[in-house]
């Protein structure tokens, strides 16, 4: 069986078990590339014809019903909007029946990793996450980790979602590249909250090599997977499953604390209890880095606003609007750090460096 369904690697990414779930992963990845490439120039340019007719003839443009019912007739937005929610759709489903028609033998490899290193992974079986993190986000089957291999086909379906631009870990080297030390340059412990499948926590410990490197998040199946992974790579990190507000770290245990993307997935109340929980496990002059959504803004272009009210309805974003009508500055001021801002990345990601004061 094994010898069926090990097809190698490429690089850094093992391959799917069957040619055909990476063919049809190849297919949503060049839907997801002429959605946001020629589709999308030419959505923008409808978009922008669309916004100066409303202006024109004194239409509103303010609240969320405004600009649905501007924009949802439009056709070439339609079927923008259409084309977007059934490449995610696809995307999940065939990664997720090719890993599942062999769902034993991963089940029975991410065991055996259990207990392999380099590096550890310490999780509960038993252990019942909040309410909150069971929503399937991104329209994911199951919810974020809800299936015991789901790490296997997450990771093949966030390549599709990131258009290819992340098969080799190129976009998380990028950003262990951007992670800033603190001041002094001692870096012994880095934990990386929220951490999925674990590639910002590997590419971190390849940059910090002699740092102690921890990845933590709230699904079971996800450390597994990415402990697993870790382990085959030769990268020793340690995978824990915990809640970010909650880590159980001491106080001040360690030099650099990262998030990436998570605050947009969560409520409100948590983020500032993931806020103050990186302040307190942060030692004097200690950095938070953390890549996610740009907030505070005053107003938005109201197409802006009509596109992430659709990433909020159809792809399973239920905080995230929340999230960027936030001041998420002044929350990170008002828990006592020091806010600098980085190089702005790519995928809507705002690099944010909050230090501690030493």
């Amino acid at each position: 069986m094994n010898a069926i369904i090990d097809r190698g690697w490429v690089g850094r990414l093992k391959r799917a078990p069957e040619l055909n779930a990476d063919s049809y992963g190849d297919f949503c990845e060049g839907m997801r590339a002429f959605i946001f490439g020629r589709l999308g120039a030419t959505v923008k340019v409808e978009a922008d014809a669309t916004i100066s007719k409303a202006k024109e003839t004194g239409r509103p443009l303010e609240r969320t019903n405004d600009v649905r019912a501007l924009f949802d007739p439009v056709p070439v937005i339609a079927t923008r909007n259409r084309m977007l929610r059934s490449a995610q759709e696809m995307m999940w489903r065939r990664y997720r029946e090719s890993f599942q028609a062999h769902a034993a033998t991963w089940e029975s490899e991410l065991a055996s990793f259990d207990k392999k290193g380099p590096g550890t992974v310490t999780y509960d079986p038993a252990w019942d996450p909040p309410a909150y993190v069971k929503h399937p986000i991104h329209i994911q089957p199951g919810g974020y980790g809800g299936d015991p291999i789901c790490g296997y086909w997450y990771h093949h379906a966030s390549n599709v979602f990131f258009v290819g631009a992340n098969t080799q870990d190129e976009y998380h080297l990028s950003l262990a590249k951007a992670l800033r030390p603190p001041a002094d340059g001692k870096v012994k412990r880095v934990i990386d909250l929220g951490c999925s499948i674990g590639q910002l926590t590997v590419t971190a410990k390849e940059r910090f090599k002699d740092a102690e490197v921890t990845g933590l998040d709230v699904a079971a199946a996800q450390v597994r997977y990415a402990h697993k992974r870790a382990a085959e790579l030769g990268v020793e990190c340690h995978f824990v499953q915990r809640l970010a507000e909650d880590t159980k770290y001491p106080d001040g245990h360690f030099d650099m604390v990262t998030a990436f993307l998570l605050f947009h997935e969560v409520t409100l109340e948590a983020g500032r209890k993931i806020v103050a929980e990186a302040f307190r496990i942060l030692r004097p002059g200690g950095v938070f880095n953390v890549f996610d959504f740009p907030t505070g803004f005053k107003s938005y272009d109201p197409y802006f606003r009509y596109f992430m009210e659709i990433d909020h309805t159809d792809n399973g974003e239920p905080y995230e609007l929340d999230f960027i009508a936030s001041d998420f500055d002044a929350l990170l001021t008002k828990t006592g750090f020091t806010v600098e801002r980085g190089a702005q990345d790519v995928m809507l990601a705002r690099t944010t460096y909050a230090i501690k004061p030493a």
